[in-house]
């Protein structure tokens, strides 16, 4: 947990996702010059996913055997902190927290569009997630910095960026799968 960089102190409103191997690959999300969170698997076959940023370590693991229903795990403590549902087959998930944050990761708008937003009734689209289809570097994040400043004290922006990734790539595993 020391490696990572507290996302409070970011100076950038750019982020990416570097990825790092190719059986097990971790996700690191970066600026370039400092870490602030990642994404391992614990094995190659489970859909157990670890979280770990500069506060503190999660696990995402779904229930059941379809897993529509996705726990947040606070390692920690060892307690649920919040879930997310998945929609069918619409690419979009609802998230509540314990601690009272309800967003939903949606499409970005058009058919073929490869970005996925954290979007909130009361705040509005706050974190902007785009696919660049890169190897080493898949991810490029941007952040809104005028609706961040108002709900900095609710929102994880870690653990949510590192969530929508996770997503994506689970999204892009089954469409490899399918042969789409």
């Amino acid at each position: 947990m020391n490696d990572y960089r507290d996302i409070d102190m970011l100076r950038t409103t750019e982020l990416y996702v570097a990825r790092k191997g190719w059986f097990k690959p971790v996700y690191i999300l970066t600026d370039g010059q400092f870490n602030y969170g990642s994404i391992t698997s614990p094995g190659v076959f489970t859909r157990i996913k670890n979280i770990e940023t500069a506060e503190t370590k999660f696990s995402i693991k779904p229930k059941g055997f379809f897993g529509k229903a996705v726990d947040i795990i606070d390692r920690n403590k060892s307690e649920v902190i919040g879930h997310y549902r998945k929609n069918g087959w619409e690419t979009r998930i609802t998230l509540e927290m314990n601690n009272g944050l309800n967003a939903i990761l949606k499409k970005g708008k058009g058919i073929f569009s490869r970005k996925m937003i954290w979007t909130d009734e009361q705040y509005g689209d706050y974190l902007e997630i785009k696919h660049c289809g890169r190897l080493t570097k898949p991810f490029k994040i941007k952040i809104e910095p005028n609706s961040i400043k108002s709900i900095k004290s609710k929102l994880p922006l870690t653990l949510l960026t590192l969530i929508g990734v996770n997503f994506m790539l689970i999204k892009e595993a089954q469409a490899a799968s399918a042969g789409v």
